[in-house]
């Protein structure tokens, strides 16, 4: 399968190579994470980089309704936040790519935050106790919208401990090992999917939600994306966000209007850290936008750029 981008005719007739700096400038992500070399996760020990019963400080706070799923507590990246929650990512390898013909439906909470005016994006409002968030995302479907292929795991940040267990001791910690971002725009799409591919296709991630919350580049060209990054806080290194990937989602029955797709909602857990807002929305508001939160994560040096 050859590598194709869907963000326009221009792009579309570029190299891979100029695809990729043309995505880097476009997310212009300033904050690149050390990585350090690969480390393959022992099966004995399933937390590699911290304690094997996990990290203290990563006990989560929040609670899913109706899930009994053991979270991961382990960390997962060598960052100043290094908790599942966080969404940090170190390099592309770390998106794991799932078919979506495959896995079936996802959503995409990247643009939640605050909703309506001017881009009309989804809400993420804050739980009471400010541990988690109700956020409305898009739900993304094999070509639906038109071009839409793949969607991407962060590996850094499954939330199922058994699911992070079983794809790191396949993948390795950075995802290497098994289909990621960087094989799609390297022209390599002959490794095997990740163990969390599976877990999406057989809903045990969490086995109460209708679908899980991950991520697909395929609204890039609708919905916009920062350039240059907000970064937040704009003082200091603490700022709440909501934390939406591999998060539990439900169906709502809702139509989107501005896209035309169905709207699901997640409940996504929050993270009080640095991060980067990619939804253009935030430039018309704060970092803190309280009662909502923004969809956010510590970016990558480039997003994936196969829908």
């Amino acid at each position: 399968m050859g590598f194709r981008v869907r963000m326009g005719s221009g792009l579309a007739s570029r190299s891979p190579a100029g695809n990729v700096r043309l995505v880097r400038a476009a997310l212009a992500l300033a904050l690149v994470l050390a990585a350090g070399d690969a480390v393959r996760a022992d099966v004995d020990d399933p937390c590699p980089l911290g304690p094997p019963a996990g990290d203290p400080s990563c006990k989560p706070d929040f609670h899913f309704k109706g899930a009994n799923t053991p979270i991961n507590t382990c960390q997962t990246n060598t960052s100043s936040s290094p908790c599942a929650w966080a969404d940090v990512s170190l390099g592309l390898e770390n998106f794991l790519a799932c078919s979506l013909k495959r896995t079936g439906p996802i959503a995409l909470c990247y643009y939640s935050g605050v909703p309506g005016q001017p881009l009309m994006t989804p809400s993420c409002a804050l739980s009471p106790d400010n541990n988690s968030a109700q956020c409305d995302c898009y739900k993304i479907s094999e070509d639906n919208p038109k071009g839409a292929t793949y969607s991407y795991v962060l590996i850094t940040s499954i939330l199922n401990k058994k699911v992070y267990e079983d794809t790191v001791s396949k993948c390795r910690l950075d995802g290497s090992d098994c289909l990621n971002a960087a094989n799609m725009l390297e022209k390599d799409p002959d490794k095997p999917e990740a163990p969390v591919c599976a877990a999406l296709r057989e809903k045990t991630l969490f086995p109460d939600a209708d679908l899980i919350s991950d991520f697909s580049p395929i609204l890039i060209n609708t919905k916009g994306i920062n350039d240059p990054p907000v970064m937040c806080p704009t003082e200091g290194d603490k700022n709440l966000y909501a934390g939406c990937m591999t998060a539990p989602c439900k169906n709502t029955g809702k139509i989107d209007p501005s896209t035309g797709l169905p709207l699901v909602q997640c409940t996504c857990p929050t993270y009080n850290g640095p991060n980067q807002v990619g939804n253009p929305q935030i430039n018309s508001y704060s970092c803190s936008p309280t009662p909502y939160v923004w969809s956010s994560s510590y970016m990558p040096p480039a997003l994936p750029a196969v829908p």
